[in-house]
């Protein structure tokens, strides 16, 4: 189900006022960020190597992506408490490691970097190093190389989410960090062999592959086995807070801080994701879904009569967003939001009894979400049972734009009824389709395609007798990681849709699809064609 109440609302305030967007300034004092990171990842790695484990540099590396990872604005402040972090780990990181090196008789391997010293570097030096280093790969590297480097950041920022989001459940995890520091180092050899960037690629897709099982895991011992569920879109009079983002876990610790006031609760865009699961069905003061999600948050924000809560991940350019209310979890913060630390809910409880909140509300239909994963493997069994299909297509999350929803639901009109459709997004009454609604599960695709017989098994080695093809009509910070994993998969395509360029861009996807045959999409009748005539 496309979660839109309003069907003829087009309006993408995310693309069209460049709030998913990042600014030159700010791309530049990432790239000097991303200098810090693979200098610090580097060190790491070599202490790791002798079973040494900087826990002040896994702090500063897992927090600096993550404030990188939705792009927000940088304020000098912002910028000037990254990099100290920095500043004061990379220097006792280099001397624990020359003294290891000393002790165990080696010779110590050190990087060049352009910084001069480990010291406060200022705002306009870093945007010219920035630019510097920017025009510097785009000289020495392949737009190839470049695009693949891309891909392995994005999937480096999908793991330390997961990383993150795994901490709060107190579960940990080995894999993941380690990755990331290979990930990182490898920005320092500039390797450019394609083939050797493909083969790191795939490998860190299938570590981020396993921590997204490990989370939803963790999600369900906690909540408990998700469920379809029925979430209102109705609003009622009172006081009210909004939560954006995706960590439920978050959700969790603000309805407990609210559970004695009379102050409603309602989620946004991924969030909604919360009421699939059984335990909040118990927080009385969950009101539902407000707003069009991500798409009209501009719109959301302005007209949301309260405070308005961004978990950890949900921070973007928040320069056209409405400000005054705006709070966040993460641990640095734009221009415009208001930090919460240490749980401390305080502030957003006297700013929501100070708003005005809702006056009458407004009656809205309800949408029921969620699937029940072991339904839906019995209704494939005997789907399959049933017919002789020549195909599996496996739809994700639906977009909101009037071009995605016209695709899909000419695709599932015109597919042949031999094709097996398995939409998670796009409703359709045929015999050959199965309708799960995913509502902004990002694991769901994956499982889904799994469970229609593809298992990951080791080297790609596994096979099937029914070619599948999985759609992504839309990108998130996990798609990329997604696609990366399933394209390791014998005898499966992938198409996917148009995504913010911050994302996925037109070179990029011609690269995807050079190395990893990934296709975007084109029209029906053309992809139906390819897909169907090709030999898998």
């Amino acid at each position: 189900m496309i979660y839109n109440y309003n069907e003829d609302y087009q309006y993408d305030s995310c693309v069209s006022r460049g709030i998913c967007s990042v600014n030159p300034r700010t791309s530049s004092l990432q790239e000097v960020l991303v200098i810090y990171l693979k200098t610090t990842a580097f060190y790491a790695l070599k202490l790791y190597e002798h079973g040494i484990i900087n826990i002040e540099a896994k702090d500063a590396i897992l927090n600096t992506i993550s404030i990188m990872v939705s792009n927000p604005e940088f304020s000098e402040s912002d910028f000037e408490l990254l990099t100290s972090r920095f500043n004061e780990v990379l220097p006792d990181m280099i001397e624990e490691y020359q003294d290891m090196c000393k002790e165990k008789g080696i010779e110590a391997e050190l990087i060049k970097t352009p910084f001069k010293s480990y010291k406060k570097i200022d705002i306009i030096q870093a945007i010219r190093l920035g630019e510097k280093e920017f025009l510097k790969g785009t000289k020495a590297l392949s737009q190839e190389v470049r695009d693949l480097y891309k891909v392995l950041f994005v999937i480096a920022k999908s793991i330390c989410i997961n990383i993150l989001d795994l901490e709060t459940y107190d579960t940990e995890e080995s894999d993941g960090y380690v990755t990331i520091l290979k990930i990182l180092d490898s920005l320092n050899s500039k390797e450019q062999d394609v083939e050797k960037i493909k083969s790191l690629i795939l490998d860190v897709s299938r570590i981020d592959n396993k921590l997204m099982k490990q989370l939803r895991q963790a999600q369900e011992e906690r909540y408990g086995k998700q469920r379809v569920s029925e979430v209102s879109f109705t609003t009622t009079p009172g006081k009210a807070v909004l939560v954006v983002g995706s960590n439920i876990r978050e959700l969790e610790d603000i309805l407990d801080a609210l559970a004695s006031t009379d102050i409603d609760v309602y989620t946004h865009d991924e969030m909604m994701l919360a009421n699939t699961f059984p335990k909040f069905a118990e927080y009385k003061n969950l009101k539902g879904q407000f707003g069009q999600g991500m798409e009209g948050c501009l719109l959301d924000f302005a007209t949301f009569p309260g405070p308005i809560i961004l978990t950890r991940h949900s921070l973007f350019n928040v320069e056209h967003l409405y400000r005054g209310r705006l709070y966040t979890t993460d641990s640095a913060c734009s221009k415009g939001v208001i930090q919460i630390k240490n749980k401390d809910f305080s502030d957003v409880i006297k700013a929501a009894e100070d708003t005005k909140g809702f006056k009458t509300g407004k009656q809205c239909e309800s949408v029921n979400i969620g699937f029940d994963y072991d339904v839906f493997l019995e209704i494939f069994r005997q789907k399959l049972a049933q017919k002789d299909y020549k195909h599996i297509f496996i739809i994700g999350q639906g977009g909101y734009t009037l071009d995605q929803q016209t695709y899909f639901n000419k695709l599932l009109r015109q597919t042949p009824d031999d094709v097996l459709m398995i939409s998670l997004s796009y409703p359709h009454t045929r015999d050959n389709v199965i309708h799960l609604d995913g509502c902004y599960d990002n694991f769901a695709i994956t499982k889904i395609t799994e469970g229609a017989g593809v298992n990951e098994g080791r080297n790609g080695e596994e096979n099937r007798a029914i070619p599948i093809t999985v759609f992504f009509p839309q990108c998130n910070r996990h798609t990329m990681s997604q696609m990366m994993f399933l394209s390791s998969i014998p005898n499966l395509n992938i198409y996917v849709g148009k995504c913010t360029p911050i994302i996925l861009n037109p070179n990029l996807i011609n690269t995807l699809n050079k190395i990893f045959g990934i296709n975007g999409l084109s029209s029906v009748k053309k992809d139906l064609d390819e897909i169907l005539n090709k030999t898998m």
